[in-house]
């Protein structure tokens, strides 16, 4: 599936504090004190879901975290299949494999959408998403930031 396809969930929202719930940001901490980091993860606005079988994986930044497949990551699933009707899934038949989509989550106002799932790792890894109006920046023309 080469097509960047972005297919809204127009009225399914996941909670903004969704990343804490599954324990993205408590594994990253983890890490980044194991690492002997100073400071704290920053959490970005978008984050990124899908399951490799049945393991949960989650996308925040330039982190990849796989987590423990409990509740609430582990009825994402089901909820999303039952949204869609069964037409689309961000589960792939096994580990091995990555799915067809992504479900993307804007910890901002909760909105979620599934993303084809190169195009979706791309935006949800992305530090500074930008435009692409002008790609023929020159040294004085700067990329357009997105944002709220």
């Amino acid at each position: 599936m080469t097509d960047n396809v972005l297919i809204p969930l127009s009225g399914f929202a996941l909670p903004g504090d969704f990343p804490w719930r599954v324990g993205f940001i408590t594994l990253v901490d983890l890490q980044l004190r194991r690492l002997r980091a100073t400071g704290h993860f920053v959490p970005p606005r978008f984050f990124g879901y899908y399951f490799r079988g049945d393991l949960p994986v989650a996308i925040g930044g330039s982190w990849t975290v796989t987590l423990d497949p409990v509740a609430p990551m582990t009825l994402l699933p089901e909820a999303v299949e039952k949204f869609t009707q069964g037409g689309y899934s961000f589960v792939s038949a096994s580990r091995e494999k990555t799915p067809d989509y992504i479900l993307v989550h804007d910890t901002l106002d909760g909105a979620s959408w599934l993303w084809t799932f190169e195009h979706g790792v791309k935006f949800v890894e992305a530090i500074d998403p930008v435009s692409n109006e002008n790609p023929g920046w020159d040294d004085v023309e700067k990329p357009k930031l997105l944002g709220p």
